[in-house]
């Protein structure tokens, strides 16, 4: 077929794989195939009919239509031989109705795909036909998925996993499942959040402290110290009214229940989805795929066609394509040093956003029109640069981690991908994260008091607002987190327009179109994964700063998930159905940042926000749930008169005393006081005391609740038993242990008469060895026919 769209002179040719031939190739590739249907009586759960109702009645609206995914009998499964095919041959034409239906489309296009790579033939996979207004029973795999799936009409119904994974094979599949089964989970979190963020916006107005800031003729009207020496001017408290109105709404004591709800939520949903995907391992016949069945890849292969000298597999013992360790050392350590050094760039970036902050904060309170906002001015602004710096940094990292893994010479592609991503992760966690982990932990901790402002640290430092530094980790991290998902769902879904080929034809075949589609390669997924686990750490390490950031993630993943199903299905071409036994090392990934967030949320409740301040203060006042004069007891006074020539600011005021945020004495050399170290003190046994709490929940969480469901497992090990059985009672089998017993029988009459010849006498040898005799005892006969 000849045809003039987006090129010239293409061809296209329809290839059919026989019956027979998939066989052969799900044999050589240890592939699961049905062998055995469950009764679906023995798998009844044992549950109350009135819970099975109200379950029922609260998923109806969620599930997908009758008739949508057909109603298939579920089996066991067993790995394919041709020695135990009177087993299998059983389900070939009974499973699906006809036989060319035994292998599902993925299972189909994926041997389809091993036979040609191998046979060095160029694979072009073909898709479906369009879609049309027909009955569920007209419409084809894709068909389906772009009416009912592909859509935002649809985003309140449950995904067709299995019909997903038919369609595109197991590593899309657990794609869809992961993010479909997060967002579940976010629903929790996100109301909870929604209600915190309600009670701290009903309840500003209502906040001792935040009306003592906003009092102009009280404690609002407290002279502040420059927050820099020389240059930068005398303020008044309630200049930070926005700042501590905005402050309170994130930053009250819901917030810390909040914070320990979210560091055992995480944890929770890494223990939910290992039981969820062990359940998906088994449904899709996938389990410890990798350890037994993973091919290697092509690229390796045409690479390295031969290893010198010969290495031979100490499992199969065949010679395989090998490339020795102490050959792939170097480029590991030259993937080393790039990493750290891109890491480093990026510390210097951050770096570089502190110093715009201290000079642009040093213009914009110096003017009275803009000193009110200029910390909001400040904040929002460094935000945005810190994102695009980012987003800029990505797209150049991206190539240079692509090439050296490419270089360290990975067998296979598991392997590839968790080399690949944990250079990727590394980068991108200190290029979105570092500024956050600055504000929260790092910002106005290191300055001593007025007059020796950045002593020791250079000629500048940064201090927090007298509302504290929350407000402003919150900011930071709706930028980042809003920002990045807003800019990454415009470029996937114009780039995924704009670089498929454009069609004048209208008179083009199904086939034709699709072959103008973009290539769906690793990369594809692999950024859809990142996105996710990126946002995974927003919504987890910082979430007490940012209650309604579960929300976000929410509304950003439902719409995610159509958007990515639209993507695959309209502007990409068919993927190979690469079968994956997980999400691989996402999943640690993930794990690693749930264990993390215990500590950061602690430490941002006991350093950032102001609940331990606020806890020991209430401690010590006679009306425990009162703070009257908190805001007081958080400044500290400075003379004017100890400021020295060199310091002293160039504005002049009339008062003689300034204040500051801290806990010091008034009086050279303005030494920490009592109160300070009782507050580090109740901070650091908070942290200790929150730790200790949460991961001993969170280990008891891990006893009580198994990786694998007990259904799961007691179905896995039936399916073990079966193919043993299946195995031992093959006529194979039979054959093999009939000739095992001869042979042992004839062993035992040799041994026997070689016993019985070492007792002979040297006359009786004689006799026997004489071959002229005919042989009459049972023993000799049994000695000719073992010689024979």
């Amino acid at each position: 077929l000849e045809h003039v769209g987006c090129g010239h002179g293409l061809k296209f040719t329809k290839i059919n794989t026989p019956f027979e031939v998939l066989l052969i190739a799900a044999e050589n590739s240890r592939m699961k195939l049905p062998i055995e249907k469950i009764d679906k009586k023995t798998q009844l759960q044992k549950e109350s009919t009135g819970w099975k109702k109200i379950r029922n009645y609260l998923r109806k609206p969620f599930e997908l239509e009758e008739g949508f995914i057909k109603n298939e009998p579920d089996y066991y499964t067993a790995v394919y031989t041709t020695a135990l095919r009177p087993k299998f041959e059983e389900l070939f034409t009974t499973l699906r109705g006809s036989i060319d239906n035994y292998f599902t489309p993925s299972e189909r296009s994926l041997l389809t795909y091993e036979l040609l790579s191998r046979a060095r033939y160029e694979y072009q996979d073909i898709q479906n036909g369009d879609t049309s207004g027909r009955p569920y029973q007209s419409l084809n795999d894709r068909e389906k998925l772009q009416k009912h799936w592909a859509t935002m009409k649809k985003f309140y119904k449950y995904q067709p996993l299995d019909l997903i994974r038919s369609y595109f094979g197991e590593k899309v599949g657990f794609y869809f499942a992961a993010v479909g089964f997060y967002s579940q989970m976010l629903i929790l979190p996100a109301i909870v959040g929604l209600i915190i963020f309600i009670y701290g916006a009903a309840t500003v107005l209502t906040d001792t402290p935040t009306s003592d800031i906003c009092d102009r003729n009280g404690a609002g009207n407290y002279t502040m110290c420059p927050p820099c020496d020389v240059s930068c001017n005398y303020y008044q408290l309630h200049d930070s009214c926005i700042y501590s109105k905005i402050s309170y709404v994130f930053d009250n004591t819901a917030t810390v229940v909040f914070a320990v709800l979210m560091s055992l939520w995480t944890r929770l949903f890494v223990e939910l989805w290992k039981r969820r995907q062990a359940k998906l391992q088994y449904d899709w016949d996938s389990i410890d795929f990798e350890e037994r069945n993973e091919p290697i890849r092509q690229k390796f292969e045409a690479k390295y066609p031969v290893s010198d000298p010969p290495y031979i597999n100490p499992i199969t013992r065949v010679e395989e394509p090998y490339v020795s360790f102490r050959k792939r050392l170097p480029f590991y350590i030259i993937a080393v040093i790039v990493v750290l050094v891109m890491v480093s760039i990026v510390c210097v970036t951050v770096f570089a956003t502190v110093v715009y902050r201290v000079n642009v904060g040093y213009y914009l309170k110096a003017n009275s029109t803009t000193k009110e906002y200029a910390g909001i001015i400040i904040t929002v602004t460094s935000a945005v640069i810190n994102l695009v710096i980012s987003l800029l940094f990505q797209i150049f990292y991206y190539r240079i981690a692509k090439k050296l893994t490419n270089l360290e010479a990975h067998k296979y592609q598991s392997s590839f991908d968790d080399s690949f991503t944990i250079k990727i992760y590394l980068f991108q966690f200190v290029n979105f994260y570092s500024s956050l982990f600055y504000v929260a932990f790092f910002k106005g901790r290191f300055f001593e008091y007025p007059s020796r402002y950045g002593s020791g640290l250079g000629d500048f430092t940064e201090q927090c607002d007298p509302a504290g530094c929350l407000i402003e980790l919150c900011i930071q991290l709706i930028i980042f987190m809003i920002g990045k998902q807003l800019i990454n769902n415009a470029i996937e879904f114009f780039s995924a327009i704009f670089r498929t080929c454009t069609k004048t034809q209208t008179n083009l075949k199904q086939w034709e179109i699709d072959y103008y589609l973009n290539d769906f390669d690793s990369m594809t997924l692999f950024d859809e994964y990142l996105e996710m686990i990126i946002q995974f750490g927003f919504v987890t390490l910082f979430v007490c700063a940012f209650p309604l950031a579960p929300l976000f993630a929410l509304i950003n993943n439902v719409i995610e998930v159509r958007l990515d199903a639209w993507k695959f299905l309209s502007k990409y071409k068919r993927p190979v159905a690469f079968k994956a036994a997980d999400i691989g090392i996402w999943i640690t990934i993930m794990s690693g940042i749930s264990y993390l967030a215990v500590l950061t949320n602690a430490f941002v409740i006991a350093y950032t926000s102001e609940f331990i301040p606020k806890t020991v203060y209430r401690s010590t006042q006679m009306d425990s749930t009162s703070l009257v004069g908190y805001v007081r007891w958080t400044l500290s006074a400075f003379n004017i008169s100890d400021y020295s020539n060199s310091t002293k600011p160039e504005a002049n005021t009339n008062v003689t005393v300034c204040y500051y945020r801290d806990w010091r004495q008034t009086e050279y050399p303005h030494e920490h006081t009592l109160t300070y170290w009782e507050v580090t003190a109740v901070r650091l046994a908070f942290i200790v005391v929150f730790e200790h709490v949460v991961y001993f929940t969170v280990y008891l969480m891990q006893w009580i609740i198994p990786d694998v469901p007990k259904k799961i497992q007691e179905k896995i090990d039936y399916e073990n038993y079966i193919a043993q059985q299946v195995r031992w009672t093959s006529s194979t089998i039979k054959t093999q242990l009939k000739n095992a017993v001869k042979a042992t029988a004839v062993v035992s009459d040799m041994n026997r008469i070689m016993t019985a010849d070492s007792n002979l006498t040297e006359s009786q040898k004689d006799d026997k060895n004489d071959n002229t005799r005919t042989p009459h005892s049972t023993d000799e006969i049994s000695m000719m026919r073992y010689k024979n």
